[in-house]
């Protein structure tokens, strides 16, 4: 037992060296295959590196051959930075600057192109317009193929981390296909547009295509008809017996043409042109077809035409003498009657007749019925050629009203010597008649105003000798004066004669402004009330009559508008000036209003007891060089221009007067807006 545990602990023991041992065998074994392994996988990393070398060298020298870009955008910062070329600056460029260098009508399209990119598709393509000037809005467009390979940051989520762009420069392609169109485009218009009808057809004999004119002469019934685009042109019935299809001549003929299938029946100049390729071989047919249906029927016409006017030159030549006298003639009408049909025919032109009335109608209007005999009556008033200045109910409109006619007319006779008929111009001249009476109403009133101008010049020299004779007279009396009141009422004399002598300086100058056109107002912004009260003051100076009140009445305290205030104290001058003339007892009172009505305005009066003026003189009394009493002093002018100042601030003047001895009242009314405060 013990020997026998003894081996079994011996074989044991061997059996635990032996295992051991072929652990460590296989570890080494291991250790060995895993080197050669990892040797293995570096020659191939080493050799698979080299290949990447060489394919990224070829793949960049593929890149500068191109001419391609390539861009990487990040969606973190939306920022873009060149991968390959300068497309972008060296520091990359933000999405918003982007935008500035996209031509606006391409920017929506590229931001969608953006979108769809982000929003999971792997790949997208978009062409559009960048700036290639280094600075925005200049306006060097290129036209750009940008297509984006999108990488995602999770494949579950689908959204794109980073986009990587390819961008190609298109713009040559771009405008050579631009240029094609626009040409291929041209030529289209011309073909669809000629007048002429245009076809091509191929080597057989088969249409290809057909303008519209075509289309149209040839009526077919279809863009596509089929009758003649499945028969050859040898077979049409216009061609059949003119076209060789074995060797085809460029000819150009006129004939008639006849598709009974289609309704064709017309005249047509007809033009083939064979197109040979080098080698002699028919390619193409192109036949030009022109409708001259129209045209032949003129020349028809025109035959027939020539032969009219060689029957009628003979009528012609008879009426040429008639004709020239009238063409003489303008803005007239001409007239010929006839004895035979006892008509009479007016025309306006040469072509046609305008009217034509009976040798009855035609005495009716005659006011002084010069043909009171019938036709004897008429053939003796026209037997010789004679002009009349007549009277007469209109021709040509109706109505009752009357008008001044010229009429001028020749006696007509025929072959045999006869008298026929008579033939001549009537002329409407009421506008000249009009004109010689205004010129001689005109005349009489320059008459009138050349004695009134002479009239008021003889006043003139003796209103201003008389305050130079006072203002010379006095002014030789004050040194010998000594007291001081005496100098005072001097100086005052003078003073008075001074200021008449400037309002007769300041008339003849206004007078000068109306001759010339209307009186110039200029507005501006017054306060009236506060205007009105240093008028006042002015104006109470000139009443220095014993007996004779000054009253103003102001009855606003601020009363704000836009007015020419000058203007208006020229008017209330002239207003009080004529009061203090007639005026020799009770008051003169000066005073204004704001009325609303017609829009609103200022209603300014002057009111006195004075001479007052008759009824049947109150209307006159505003007329030029009008004066009611010659033995007052003045120039008949103040009341005309106060008109006159009424009338250019569209306003109105007038007077009011019981008649003589009960005073009068002349007033003005000035359209303006106003503020007030009482």
């Amino acid at each position: 037992m013990n020997i026998l545990l003894t081996d079994i602990t011996t074989n044991s023991h061997y059996a635990v060296q032996s295992v051991s041992m072929l652990m460590v065998l296989v570890v080494i074994i291991v250790f060995i295959i895993s080197g050669v392994l990892n040797r293995i996988s570096i020659l191939r990393i080493r050799k698979n590196t080299d290949r990447i070398k060489d394919l990224s060298t070829v793949l960049q020298q593929t890149l500068n051959l191109s001419g391609n870009s390539i861009v990487k955008l990040s969606m973190q910062d939306h920022m873009g930075y060149n991968m390959h070329g300068d497309f972008l600056p060296r520091d990359g460029m933000s999405y918003e600057d982007s935008l500035e260098y996209i031509h606006p009508n391409d920017r929506s399209n590229y931001t969608a192109f953006l979108k769809r990119l982000i929003d999971g598709e792997l790949s997208a393509e978009c062409t559009f317009r960048w700036d290639t000037s280094g600075n925005a809005h200049l306006g060097h467009w290129r036209y750009i193929n940008d297509t984006g390979i999108a990488e995602f940051r999770n494949k579950n989520l689908k959204t794109s981390a980073t986009i990587y762009c390819t961008l190609k420069d298109k713009t040559e392609q771009v405008i050579q296909e631009m240029t094609q169109n626009q040409l291929a485009d041209k030529y289209r218009r011309v073909f669809e547009q000629s007048i002429t009808g245009l076809a091509f057809y191929d080597k057989d004999g088969m249409l290809i295509t057909a303008n519209k004119k075509m289309q149209e002469i040839l009526k077919f019934q279809s863009e596509d008809d089929p009758y003649y685009y499945e028969r050859a042109v040898y077979d049409l019935p216009t061609f059949r017996e003119i076209l060789d299809n074995r060797h085809l001549e460029e000819m150009s003929f006129c004939r008639k043409s006849v598709v009974l299938e289609r309704g064709v029946n017309c005249y047509v100049e007809t033009r083939i042109h064979p197109i040979y390729d080098e080698n002699d071989k028919l390619i193409y047919i192109t036949l030009s077809i022109r409708d001259v249906t129209q045209e032949r029927q003129l020349y028809l016409q025109i035959k027939e035409n020539d032969e009219n006017t060689r029957r009628t030159n003979e009528e012609i030549q008879q009426y040429e003498t008639e004709l020239q006298y009238v063409m003489e003639k303008c803005n007239m009408r001409f007239f010929r009657t006839s004895y035979k049909d006892r008509t009479c025919t007016f025309y306006k032109g040469m072509n046609a007749p305008e009217k034509q009335i009976t040798f009855d109608e035609l005495v009716e209007h005659f006011i002084n019925r010069p043909f009171s005999k019938g036709q004897e009556g008429l053939e003796k008033y026209f037997k010789e050629p004679r002009t009349d200045l007549t009277q007469m109910h209109p021709f040509f409109h109706e109505g009752e009203d009357l008008q001044w006619n010229f009429i001028d007319s020749v006696p007509s006779y025929d072959e045999n010597g006869k008298l026929e008929g008579t033939y001549g111009v009537v002329r409407n001249v009421n506008t000249l008649i009009e004109k010689q009476e205004q010129l001689k109403r005109e005349t009489e009133r320059a008459n009138q105003s050349g004695l009134m101008k002479s009239t008021f010049m003889a006043n003139m020299t003796h209103e201003i000798r008389t305050p130079l004779n006072a203002i010379v007279g006095f002014s030789d009396v004050l040194p010998m004066l000594t007291t001081p009141e005496e100098k005072q009422e001097i100086i005052r004399v003078i003073m008075n004669n001074c200021d008449m002598l400037m309002r007769l300086i300041n008339d003849v100058l206004a007078v000068s402004e109306l001759e010339g056109g209307s009186i110039s107002i200029q507005p501006i912004e017054t306060d009236f009330a506060k205007a009105f009260d240093d008028m006042c003051i002015s104006l109470s100076q000139r009443v220095q009559t014993p007996g004779v009140e000054f009253i103003a009445d102001n009855p606003y305290s601020t009363l704000v508008t836009t007015i020419d205030k000058e203007r208006i104290l020229q008017v209330l001058t002239n207003f009080v000036t004529n009061a203090v003339k007639y005026t020799q007892q009770g008051h003169i009172k000066v005073g204004y209003e704001y009325r609303e009505t017609d829009g609103g305005g200022l209603y300014l009066y002057c009111e006195d007891t004075g001479a007052g003026i008759p009824k049947e003189s109150q209307a006159k009394v505003f007329e030029r060089f009008v004066k009611l009493n010659d033995y007052v002093q003045g120039t008949g002018l103040g009341l005309n221009i106060s008109k006159a100042i009424a009338e250019s601030c569209k306003g109105d003047i007038g007077v009011n007067s019981e008649g003589e001895g009960k005073g009068c009242t002349f007033w003005v009314w000035i359209p303006c807006k106003a503020t007030i405060s009482n």
